[in-house]
């Protein structure tokens, strides 16, 4: 079965490089916001498998985003993408409920196997 995912990122670029990824991987992104605000509406509205999420966004940052995301859903599947892999931001987004965190660039396999895990294993 195919995940719906929502990419979350201010870079429009960015946006485009993991869309072609998810889509190359079998998924579907049923979704894309460039701000915290637009996170938060699309992923109430679309209600996504998986949310891949910046850290650094305009309007808020990325922790503020999956706080909301969690108290919306305290099951939402959420990653966040960072620059930055310092082993505080990492414990913070998995405090926060996060499932990892995955460094920019995003490493295509690992990104693939995140998806598979979610995906029950079901795919190569």
């Amino acid at each position: 079965m195919a995940l719906r995912v929502l990419i979350v990122d201010d870079a429009d670029m960015y946006r485009l490089i993991l869309q072609e990824m998810v889509r190359e991987m079998g998924h579907e992104p049923v979704g894309e916001a460039e701000t915290g605000e637009q996170a938060l509406e699309r992923f109430k509205a679309l209600k996504p498998d998986l949310v891949t999420l910046d850290l650094s966004l305009p309007d808020m940052d990325g922790f503020a985003v999956l706080r909301e995301i969690r108290r919306a859903n305290p099951r939402a599947n959420v990653v966040m993408i960072s620059g930055n892999d310092q082993d505080r931001i990492v414990a913070q987004a998995r405090t926060l409920g996060a499932l990892g965190l995955l460094v920019k660039p995003v490493d295509q396999a690992k990104l693939a196997a995140l998806l598979r895990l979610l995906d029950g294993g079901k795919r190569p």
